[in-house]
């Protein structure tokens, strides 16, 4: 069987409800910029990122798996005059919230793009792709790869990529019980290192990361803690 085969279509399908199901109640419930949620500020790989983009010329940035706009509303406030961001996303109500969350006076053009990003396409060149928290969320290691060939591609020159991945997934319940976390490829850290420094090993370097994480999640009227690696890259294609 190929490598890329989804050996359980079924637990696969699962894994995406869960995701769907997640992503919809939370954005709900909790607002950007709400205090003790991970939709509070950036991450702090986007600080990292952007302090590599040139800022004497519009640009070009993609983010993956936007959300409602934790990443893509920053990058419109800050990106120089005149740029153009993607932001991509599965919830077509991520996207539309994001829209509504735009303030007044951006001068970068945003462009929403509602799909799976196993079948995401650039539309053009890219001084910066970010994508956090959205990788793990495709159907295999070997969708992951085909994703970062594609990336690669988009690159301009001196583009910067910055990737973050939560793999390692395990949730721990209130009683102590450890089951797999529910996600789609079920990554794990190491595979995910070995990805990005294969796929992205003429880059120049910046960082490369794997640490612990440990945060809070619920699931219907279940809490848990989602014990994870999170896997950062930082890096700028060649000149």
């Amino acid at each position: 069987m190929p490598d890329d085969a989804r050996v359980d279509a079924e637990e696969f399908e699962r894994a995406r409800r869960e995701t769907v199901r997640y992503h919809e109640e939370l954005y709900a419930s909790v607002s950007l910029g709400d205090q003790g949620t991970w939709l509070a500020n950036p991450q702090p790989l986007f600080a990292d990122a952007m302090a590599l983009l040139p800022t004497d010329r519009s640009l070009v940035a993609y983010d993956l798996g936007a959300g409602v706009g934790r990443h893509t509303i920053p990058l419109l406030q800050e990106l120089p005059s005149g740029s153009d961001v993607y932001a991509t996303d599965l919830l077509s109500s991520a996207l539309e919230a994001l829209e509504d969350a735009v303030p007044p006076g951006i001068h970068s053009r945003l462009h929403l793009r509602e799909g799976d990003l196993e079948g995401f396409e650039f539309e053009a060149r890219a001084d910066l792709v970010f994508a956090f928290s959205v990788v793990e969320h495709l159907p295999s290691p070997e969708a992951i790869r085909r994703l970062f060939a594609r990336t690669h591609d988009a690159l301009a020159p001196g583009g910067v990529l910055a990737v973050g991945i939560i793999a390692d997934r395990t949730e721990i319940t209130d009683d102590g019980t450890r089951r797999p976390g529910r996600v789609e490829s079920g990554i794990t850290a190491l595979q995910a290192a070995d990805l990005l420094a294969d796929s992205f090993g003429d880059h120049d370097l910046s960082l490369a990361r794997l640490e612990p994480s440990r945060v809070r999640e619920t699931r219907g009227d279940e809490s848990y803690t989602l014990d994870s690696t999170l896997v950062t890259w930082l890096s700028t294609s060649p000149r």
